[in-house]
């Protein structure tokens, strides 16, 4: 393997020239611009074996206050400061960091450091703006281990075989990771967390959000798996929300019904019902995971409004259903041949009741919200039962701890069901069970 160093973007471009596939350019500290790459730049754009960009000095990342690939191929990006600044005439749909038509990308270990808007109105200004990271038509795409905060939208994606794996996104004003027109896409292990939000504006927020709006294909072949979704100290959002828009506006039938979606293993906190919601499908497993309300959303009048409280929601039409395991406020009634089974229905608002936090979870309703530990099963409780509920909340389980940036966690991944297995062959599938190291930076 080839080591170059550089210290300029003249450097880097040269670097790139010069590249044959399988070189590792390191990054000195200090600020690169922008990078762009595309047919019309004087260096070649894709490779034959992965070329990475790297920063030289992780603890001293290089920065790039923009990112521009169209057609590239082959490519990672590792240690890297993606720092936006917001400026007087950006739309809020900005994307300083763009990935189009591009195949085998890779961003990992980096920072996406977004921006709050300035001079734009008094409902806008102080919240975050432009969009973090955007991927559009792009295929075999990985993004994992990365922070990113400060946008108006975290991620967006559309393309195939894309994971997106152990980020951390927060500090968000409306969604923290979009897809649409999307296939074969791993979801997994990520936190999101503590959103700031317009109160005066009706930003439809979401952390994970599928739409189908004048798409002329569906997503399939979506699995989304032990994630960390609280909505902590920040506003209430919903959380898992994958509304079929063409379908349930009666534009398209069930060749655009969501197919072979697996969402399984998560935890959600929050203080709205769309914990889980999922349009018209075909082939759908809802299993083991937890849904609870924040405590702050059920406060005064909010108590018993049922707005408040995540559930898992189906649409009727759906078909080969399985909801299995699942600790939640509420269930779907079933549908023709919908198998439901083994699921705990759970509630905040009154100790008589049955099901009530108090005697379930170890500090859910006074706890700190921002920390798994509060919503952890009373050992011998109703919910500290085998294949009921995420396993992240099991006592004596090694939990993800989420804390400064700059410290390591290490936490043991879910094992993987034969079948919500990435398609063999994949170049980033991995053992079941693996241990992997999470950097919070």
């Amino acid at each position: 393997m080839t080591t170059v160093k550089v210290s300029t973007l003249n450097e880097l471009h040269a670097a790139l020239a010069n590249a044959k596939g399988g070189e590792t350019i390191l990054l000195a500290e200090g600020n690169y611009g922008e990078l762009f790459m595309a047919a019309k730049s004087k260096f070649p754009i894709t490779f034959p074996s992965t070329v990475t960009i790297a920063s030289a000095d992780p603890a001293k990342p290089a920065v790039l206050t923009g990112l521009d690939l169209r057609g590239a191929g082959n490519l990672t990006f590792d240690g890297i400061l993606f720092d936006y600044t917001f400026k007087e005439g950006d739309n809020i749909w900005k994307r300083p960091f763009s990935v189009v038509d591009s195949d085998h990308i890779t961003i990992r270990n980096s920072v996406f450091d977004g921006d709050l808007a300035r001079g734009v109105s008094e409902v806008d200004d102080g919240l975050g703006w432009a969009f973090g990271l955007a991927f559009r038509q792009s295929s075999n795409i990985l993004v994992e281990n990365n922070e990113v905060y400060n946008f108006y939208r975290g991620m967006v994606f559309s393309g195939s075989d894309i994971t997106v794996r152990d980020n951390e996104l927060h500090s968000l004003r409306m969604d923290g990771m979009n897809f649409s027109r999307s296939s074969g896409i791993l979801i997994e292990g990520n936190l999101i967390r503590d959103f700031r939000r317009s109160p005066s504006r009706k930003d439809h927020a979401d952390m994970i959000q599928f739409w189908t709006a004048n798409a002329d294909t569906p997503s399939t072949d979506i699995t989304i798996r032990g994630n960390v979704l609280l909505s902590g100290r920040g506003g209430n959002t919903q959380s898992i929300f994958m509304r079929n828009e063409m379908v349930d506006r009666g534009r398209a039938g069930r060749e655009m019904f969501y197919r072979n979606v697996t969402i399984e293993e998560n935890v959600i906190v929050n203080g709205h019902l769309h914990g889980i919601t999922l349009g018209e499908s075909d082939g759908v497993v809802i299993r083991n995971n937890t849904l609870l309300r924040n405590p702050a959303a059920a406060r005064g009048e909010d108590l018993e409004r049922r707005v408040r409280i995540p559930r898992i929601r189906l649409a009727a039409d759906s078909r080969n259903v399985t909801i299995e395991g699942n600790i939640a406020g509420a269930l779907p009634e079933a549908g023709p041949g919908w198998r439901l089974h083994d699921n705990l229905v759970v509630q905040d608002i009154s100790p008589a009741r049955p099901g009530h936090y108090n005697r379930l979870f170890r500090d859910a309703l006074r706890g700190d919200p921002r920390r798994l530990e509060s919503y952890e099963y009373l050992a011998g409780g109703a919910a500290d039962r085998p294949g009921l509920g995420s396993a992240l909340l099991r006592p004596g389980a090694r939990q993800p701890q989420f804390g400064p940036r700059g410290r390591r966690r290490r936490y043991q991944t879910l094992p993987r069901n034969a079948d919500s297995r990435r398609r063999a062959g994949s170049a980033i599938a991995e053992p079941a069970g693996q241990l992997r190291e999470r950097r919070w930076r």
